[in-house]
């Protein structure tokens, strides 16, 4: 009888402290931020050290004054897009982004440094999920370098020093749903060999530049998109670039093409060396004929 209530006891023990090592493995990948001090941590940056790629990073209401470094894959979430901020104290970028698979959810993301390239979100990595946030008063909105595949979806963007949405080098990107308005220079500029990013059903308000300005990029597809207030709604290369179905309402100009005679500067080289050759083909000519003449 004891042989067998011992047996029982240690299958007991056994299940339990398996049951409590998987109920730390849950609690473990759910990270709680307060300013109160009544969750795992008090500052956002601290979660995000203690977290292990595929973590959630959960932040409660308050205003944390922190320039946030993501380099690990995680999800972070504020509990209310208006009431759960994040402030940079005109210093640096707000939040800067390394690793891939992020998604930034539900903040007030604001007052980064007033400087180039400083932003609101600075991208420079793949796969990530910027989400019903309130960007707004930093130098950029969010920044893209050479980051892809990303979803900018039902965001503000607004009142930004220069523009809301900066890409470089950054190809494949979904910006859909957001509005985008009152800034200085363009609500979204498509920069440097940034191909194939698709803009759709965006709201492009009083941006005193341009809506979407393209340069150097080709590929783009900019659709069903509202403009209004803007100084010019679209700048888009005379190429492979598109606009289609877009909505213009008291604008200065809708849509501006620019005549591209080259994409890339090897194409201007070579072109700048058949002319080159042809000036020498045709001196060697002449000078040919006046040696003929002159021995005759």
């Amino acid at each position: 009888m004891r042989k067998t209530f011992t047996i029982v006891l240690i299958i007991c023990f056994f299940l339990l402290t398996n049951t409590v090592k998987s109920l730390d493995e849950i609690n473990h990948s759910i990270i709680y931020i307060s300013k109160s001090g009544d969750e795992n941590f008090t500052k956002i940056q601290e979660g995000i050290d203690a977290a292990d790629s595929g973590d959630i990073i959960y932040v409660y209401n308050g205003t944390y004054f922190e320039n946030v470094v993501i380099d690990k894959s995680i999800i972070i979430i504020g509990e209310n897009k208006n009431n759960s901020i994040i402030d940079g104290r005109a210093v640096g970028n707000t939040i800067k982004v390394n690793a891939n698979n992020v998604t930034i959810k539900n903040f007030t993301i604001k007052n980064s440094g007033l400087i180039f390239p400083l932003s609101g979100i600075n991208l420079s990595s793949n796969n990530n999920v910027i989400e019903n946030n309130l960007i707004d008063n930093n130098f950029y909105g969010i920044t893209l370098y050479f980051s892809s595949e990303n979803t900018i979806y039902k965001n503000i963007i607004q009142n930004d020093f220069n523009c809301g949405i900066y890409m470089s080098n950054s190809k494949n990107n979904l910006i859909i749903h957001n509005i985008i308005k009152n800034h200085i220079y363009n609500g979204i500029g498509v920069y440097d060999s940034s191909d194939n990013n698709i803009i759709e059903d965006n709201n492009l308000i009083n941006n005193s530049f341009c809506g979407v300005n393209i340069r150097l990029s080709s590929n783009n597809s900019i659709n069903r998109n509202n403009f209004s207030n803007n100084n010019i709604c679209i700048h888009i290369p005379n190429n492979s670039n598109t606009a289609s179905n877009n909505i213009f309402l008291n604008n200065k100009i809708e849509i501006e093409k620019e005549f591209v005679l080259y994409e890339n500067l090897s194409t201007l080289i070579i072109i700048f060396a058949v002319i080159i050759s042809l000036i020498i083909v045709i001196s060697l000519i002449i000078i040919n004929k006046k040696r003929k003449k002159s021995f005759y």
